[in-house]
């Protein structure tokens, strides 16, 4: 129920708002401002478009109660000298950890004046856990978006490549789960400018503070900033830290542009069918790496035989006080930053929407990202889609 206020809020500000402008604003400099401002919007949705192939709706004020279909997938890869650590292993041992958030259900409201507004939704259903907040401003030539999404999650599936010291080589996948959950937030900021803007809405396709009357097309670039932090440092999850060389903890920041194309296909009146790709080059890609050490690690190097009775001994101890694993940051290299080489990266988008009349909508709208990193021996990958089902109101 705590979450119900970023639901909440939104929609007293626009209730509020209705019934302020309303009853006249002369004698409110707030308030006077705040419609100066509404007007301005008003005249940049007409600005330059062609009336043929775009319009804007009599009524600006919508609201959207929205439902979301979101996974997130995060693949991880870690070599290390396995045979300095495992007395059964010789040479290097490959851990590859597929951590995903599940298709998980979120259901909320978003609140705005003609394309600039805010919405949250919140987790209902599914294996994880996790909201979503956005924040969106839409022009006639420039679309800007911003999305938190965060999750966590105790289970997951890992790949592991290695020999053992007989020979005997090892190569399998096996489900696998931590004591304290992998939490993943992830922060998304991207921005676009349409070349065609005379005929071409992105509006139209993505937040339906416009219509699209005839089919249409434009070149458009981007940029889109990115951030992300995986944290799963806990003397529960020591053995995780120890198989990913000791690291516990990485945040992530990419800077990244591209170009691409999208387009608007009307087939009958109030349909519209929307598609975009945009291939991006990341040219600011910079990690930061934590490392922890703990009993388990030492024990390792001490070349004890740390066999499944001594492991269970190990785990109750733990389990009762967490204190005794002894995790503590890397005397060695505890945190590590680095900044990578150029990387691709891509952005698409798909859209439909279905105009019931002036006063409401119906639109489905899709999106994927795909975040790369690297660091020594270690590398991955961030994919993040989602499914937004929306019917908005116009007031």
């Amino acid at each position: 129920m705590k979450s119900l206020k970023y639901i909440i809020v939104p929609v007293i500000l626009f209730l509020m708002c209705q019934t302020a402008f309303a009853d006249g604003t002369k004698d409110n400099p707030v308030l006077r401002a705040a419609r100066s401002v509404l007007t301005l919007i008003d005249s940049m949705s007409v600005s330059g478009i062609d009336r043929r192939y775009i319009d804007v709706p009599a009524r600006p004020w919508q609201v959207v109660i929205r439902g979301n279909v979101n996974r997130a997938s995060l693949d991880m890869s870690s070599t290390i000298d396995g045979g300095s650590l495992f007395l059964d292993l010789t040479g290097n041992f490959k851990s590859e950890p597929h951590i995903t958030s599940g298709s998980d259900l979120y259901a909320g409201v978003w609140a705005g004046y003609r394309g600039y507004g805010l919405g949250y939704m919140s987790h209902v259903s599914g294996a994880g856990k996790g909201s979503l907040f956005t924040l969106g401003a839409t022009g006639g030539c420039y679309g800007i978006n911003f999305r938190r999404h965060t999750f966590e999650t105790d289970e997951f599936d890992v790949y592991t490549q290695g020999q053992k010291i007989d020979g005997t080589p090892i190569d399998t996948t096996m489900a696998a789960f931590v004591f304290r959950p992998i939490r993943v937030k992830s922060f998304i900021l991207d921005g676009y400018y349409m070349f065609n803007s005379r005929r071409f809405s992105y509006a139209a396709a993505y937040d339906q503070s416009a219509y699209q009357l005839r089919s249409a097309g434009s070149l458009m670039v981007g940029a889109m900033y990115y951030y992300s932090h995986i944290n799963y440092e806990d003397p529960l999850n020591a053995d995780m830290i120890l198989n990913m060389d000791n690291i516990g903890r990485m945040r992530q920041w990419q800077v990244s542009l591209g170009g691409g194309y999208a387009y608007n296909y009307v087939p009958v009146r109030g349909v519209l069918i929307s598609g975009m790709l945009m291939p991006m080059l990341t040219f600011y890609n910079r990690m930061k790496i934590y490392r922890y050490d703990s009993k388990m690690r030492q024990m390792a190097e001490a070349e004890e035989t740390f066999d499944e009775e001594d492991a269970a001994a190990l785990l109750i101890d733990v389990l009762s006080n967490p204190a005794a694993m002894q995790l503590k940051p890397d005397t060695q290299r505890p945190v590590e930053t680095q900044t990578s080489r150029v990387a691709l990266n891509f952005n698409a988008r798909a859209s439909l929407t279905y105009n019931l009349g002036e006063w409401s909508y119906v639109n489905v709208f899709g999106q994927l990202y795909n975040f790369r990193f690297s660091h020594e021996q270690n590398h991955g990958a961030l994919t993040e889609w989602f499914v937004n089902a929306a019917l908005g109101l116009r007031f």
